[in-house]
This record gives structure tokens, sequence and C-alpha cells, in this order.
């Protein structure tokens, strides 16, 4: 599925959660910033759907969430795209547990990649990139997890997945632009404490100012297919 705002393409290679569905993988959303410049949010087994020759030679931007494994599967498939640069963002307790995983036995280890990359943490942080900045908060999950905000010149986006309702989340997704939210569980049924309830959804809903809200993550039992997702 693709979303157009004027020059700026947004495209969800995957909308599932925890696994994959007959109508998707599980999460990725990648944002075409510019001719040079891609940010991924997540990547969930939808990384497989992006055209390599989108990527190739590009500036990349991995903003993972956290490492559960259908926010990171993709780590593996990364060396395929063959980027001008990999930058990976990261929740700060997590980056020795993600050093791990983009290394040897998982993937090829980064020293033998034919492109430079760099890893860099936050929490509650603003990161500086070239073209744009990308603000971080840190959410409520059963792990370490941070909601982000992809800051372009004339809009925002923000990303937000895997988290309860909290100060944190009501705060990054006041001000933006456009809003990525997780879904909740259908017929109003409480989650496992972990997750957005409808309650706590329609209070990010009620909360933020954001022109477009799209919903993403899509517990993938309860929503199997596109009808129940509709």
């Amino acid at each position: 599925m693709k979303e157009g705002t004027e020059a700026l393409e947004i495209v969800f290679y995957g909308t599932s959660g925890w696994f994959d569905s007959t109508s998707g993988a599980t999460n990725c959303v990648g944002v075409f910033v510019n001719d040079r410049d891609i940010v991924l949010f997540d990547l969930g087994t939808g990384v497989r759907k992006i055209d390599r020759e989108r990527v190739r030679d590009k500036n990349v931007t991995v903003m993972l969430s956290h490492l559960h494994l259908d926010h990171c599967y993709g780590l593996h498939i990364l060396p395929m795209f063959r980027p001008a640069s990999l930058t990976i963002v990261i929740h700060e307790s997590l980056k020795s547990y993600l050093e791990t995983l983009f290394s040897f036995p998982f993937v090829k280890p980064r020293e033998k990649l034919r492109f430079p990359v760099e890893i860099r943490v936050a929490k509650d942080t603003n990161l500086n990139f070239d073209n744009f900045t990308i603000k971080t908060q840190a959410l409520k999950h059963n792990t370490p997890v941070i909601g982000a905000q992809l800051q372009l010149d004339n809009k925002s986006i923000c990303y937000c997945v895997d988290t309860i309702l909290c100060d944190s989340l009501l705060s990054i997704t006041k001000d933006c632009d456009i809003l990525i939210l997780e879904s909740c569980p259908v017929g109003g049924k409480k989650t496992n404490g972990f997750h957005l309830d409808i309650e706590q959804l329609k209070a990010v809903l009620t909360a933020t100012h954001a022109e477009k809200v799209i919903i993403t993550h899509f517990g993938a039992r309860q929503y199997p297919d596109i009808e129940t997702k509709e």
C-alpha cells in the first residue's frame, strides 16, 4: 500500500503483527524522503517486498522500534540492497543485542559488508541527519521500545507500535502531520497489557493534531484477512 503526500512517498510493505497473515507480512514502512535518503520504520517480513533498485546506492536509515522478531526479521536481508550507507537506530538499552544479531553467525559481519554501517542509540532523543531529524521517546511494552517522529522541512511522520497508553505516547503523537499507529483488538477486547486497547487508541486519536492517521500492525490472529482489517 502506498500513501503519497506531495513529493513524499510512504510505502507499507508489511502491516501484520506477530506473524504473516493471508493479507500481509509483518511491519515495515518505507519513507522515501528524497532521491538519496530512505527511512524504514521496522524490518518485519515485509522488507522482502522492497524493490532493490530503489534502495541500491541510497542512504538508508532503519528506525527499529524494538527487537521482537516481527520487527527486526529483515536484518539479514539488508546486505542484498547494497545501500550507499546504512544507519540503524535502536533503544539505547538494546544496542548490545542488536550488535549480536547483526553479526556472525546470524548475518554477514558488518566489517565484511560493502557499505558503512552505523548504529545510533536513542531513548528520549533528537537525532540529526543531513536532511531530516528523528525525534524519539521511550514507550511502554514488555521490552524497551521507542516511538519515533521523522521531521522533514515541511512534513512530520510519527510511528508508534507495541505500546500501551502512556504520557510519552501522547507527547510524541500530539503534533505531527501523519500518525502511523498500531491497531487494537476487535470488539473492544482487552489486551495482554502490552498493547493498546480500543479506549487507549481512542485517547491517542482524540489528543493528536495529525492531519492523517494510518492504522497498522494488525494482530495476525484477530485480523487474518483484508475483510477483518476493514
